[in-house]
C-alpha cells in the first residue's frame, strides 16, 4: 500500500470526526537520508513517505492502530524516533535476565535493544513504541514491525512489513474510527 492512498484514507476518518489530526510539517529528503546514516539501515520507501509527509504528530493523535488492539500510535519526528532508540539502547542493561511473561516470538532477537531497531510510532510517551526491526533472527523478516509494551514489559511481532502494517492498521481505523481518534 502507498503511504499516500494511506494517508488520504486515514485523514477522511478524521475530518469525518471532526478531528485535527495534528501532523507537522513533513521532514525533507536530506534529514531523512541523515537519519538512515545515523541508523545504519536504510528505510522502507513508505516509511520514508510517512516522514515527507509529516515530521511527527499530534500527542495522542494517532497515524497508525495496532493490528487486535484499541490503542492508536502517534508518528514520531525523525529526532524523536532516534531519542526513544537511544532510550532503548540505555535501558537495554536492566533488562539483562528479564524474561517477559510469554515467550517471545521467535522472530524476534531476545535482546531488548538491537542497533536494527527503529521506533517510528508511540502511545503515552513511550510506553508503547512500534518499531520497525531490521534485525530479526533467521526466522524473521529484515523491515518486520515489532511492538515494546510497557507493564508487563514484552516485545511482540506486529506485522512482516511496513506495507503490511499499514493495510492492517488502515483496517482497525476503518472498524475502530471512534475508539482511535478523539479530542484531546
Amino acid at each position: 500500500m502507498r503511504f499516500s492512498d494511506y494517508l488520504t484514507k486515514i485523514l477522511a476518518l478524521y475530518a469525518d470526526a471532526d478531528v485535527e489530526p495534528g501532523l507537522q510539517p513533513g521532514a525533507t529528503l536530506t534529514e531523512i537520508a541523515a537519519l538512515e546514516q545515523d541508523f545504519g539501515f536504510p528505510l522502507p520507501e513508505e516509511l520514508k513517505q510517512a516522514w515527507l509527509a509529516a515530521n511527527g504528530g499530534g500527542y495522542y493523535k494517532a497515524l497508525f492502530a495496532r493490528p487486535g488492539y484499541l490503542t492508536g500510535y502517534d508518528l514520531l519526528s525523525l529526532s524523536d524516533c532516534m531519542n526513544e532508540r537511544m532510550g532503548m539502547k540505555n535501558r537495554a542493561a536492566q533488562y539483562l535476565n528479564y524474561q517477559q511473561e510469554e515467550a517471545r516470538d521467535t522472530r524476534i532477537s531476545q535482546n531488548w535493544y538491537e542497533p536494527g531497531w527503529l521506533p517510528f510510532a508511540s502511545f503515552g510517551g513511550g510506553t508503547l513504541l512500534l518499531i520497525l526491526d531490521m534485525s530479526p533472527t533467521a526466522q524473521g523478516q529484515a523491515g518486520q514491525i515489532i511492538c515494546f509494551t510497557h507493564d508487563p514489559d514484552c516485545m511482540e511481532h506486529v506485522a512482516t512489513s511496513f506495507n503490511d502494517l499499514l493495510v492492517a492498521s488502515l483496517k482497525m481505523f476503518e472498524e475502530e474510527a471512534d475508539e482511535l481518534i478523539y479530542e484531546d
